[in-house]
């Protein structure tokens, strides 16, 4: 089996990225797979890449790093026969998290190399693809506020840092979201193809990679101690069925109306309203755990 690894060589310490793309490469010849370094150049870059891995017939393109270097690789990977490997090394590590990918390198080389192979859905947000979630309004507007730097200092606490500083840019742009058949004001939404979210939030706990639909929570909410006790619950999924909460289960969603509503997808930012999403079923394969039991995002095996 052939495998590609896409990396970006100035992430973190550049050194220790290299030398630990060294042990990888070893350590799947070790497990009868053939590797290639693949380090990106640029934003973007790892889409091109990915893409001309899986159309020369490698098996297997591996994200090495963050949700937004899986989100980069997704883009080049969906309509091919390849499969997506998940390498975890960047901050909230959703996808990783929602498969159970393990963090120690040999435990990763071993999901590699004989993995589960399923078959998942993704979302797309206008041309961009997505394989966790999607963010509009105020989860957005945290994710264009949080600073590289910041990020780099302090993980995932840059984001709680953000979403202290968009507090005090109050009150957030109310748009309309559109998901089956009704139409819902909303100030935060996420729209969602697995349960994951950063920070331990689980805003749709209900959702899953299997399935053939997106999972939409919105929030509509204007006074800031109320959004504090629904992000609060959030931690426990008991947020559903709080005031100005909604949730819905669709194949397609609309959102509109608030121009200077931002989106996100997968923590990167995708443009402003309007906006259209959809659920794409099965439309790649991933490598997870073999039998995992801390797969979430994915229906009981018998």
């Amino acid at each position: 089996m052939r495998a590609a690894l896409v990396y970006n060589p100035g992430a973190g310490r550049g050194s220790a990225r290299e030398g630990a793309v060294t042990r990888m490469i070893q350590a799947l010849g070790a497990r009868g797979v053939t590797a290639t370094a693949l380090a990106t150049a640029g934003p973007g870059d790892a889409s091109h890449l990915a893409r001309a891995a899986a159309l020369e017939g490698v098996e297997v393109v591996v994200a090495c790093g963050g949700d937004g270097t899986v989100n980069e690789v997704l883009q080049g990977v969906v309509g091919t026969s390849a499969c997506l490997g998940v390498w975890p090394a960047g901050t909230a590590n959703l996808l990783a998290l929602e498969l159970g990918v393990p963090r120690r390198l040999d435990d990763i080389a071993d999901v590699l190399a004989a993995g589960d192979v399923r078959r998942v859905s993704v979302g797309r947000a206008g041309t961009r693809y997505f394989i966790v979630m999607a963010g509009i309004g105020l989860d957005a507007a945290v994710v264009r506020r949080v600073s590289a730097a910041v990020k780099r200092l302090l993980g995932e606490g840059a984001y709680w840092l953000a979403a202290l500083r968009q507090l005090a840019a109050w009150p957030p742009p109310r748009f309309l979201v559109e998901a089956d058949g009704r139409t819902e004001p909303a100030t935060l939404a996420v729209v969602a193809n697995a349960a994951a979210y950063g920070g331990g939030l689980r805003f749709t706990p209900r959702a899953r990679m299997d399935d053939a639909l997106l999972d939409v929570c919105l929030l509509d909410l204007t006074d800031r101690l109320r959004l504090v006790r629904c992000v609060v619950a959030a931690f426990r999924g008991a947020h559903l069925g709080l005031p100005g909460v909604t949730y819905l289960q669709a194949r397609s969603v609309r959102a509109h109306g608030a121009r200077e509503a931002w989106v996100q997808v997968d923590g990167e930012l995708a443009g402003r309203l309007p906006m259209n999403f959809e659920c794409i079923p099965a439309a790649v394969s991933v490598l997870a755990p073999r039998c995992s039991t801390a797969s979430r995002g994915f229906a009981a095996r018998r």
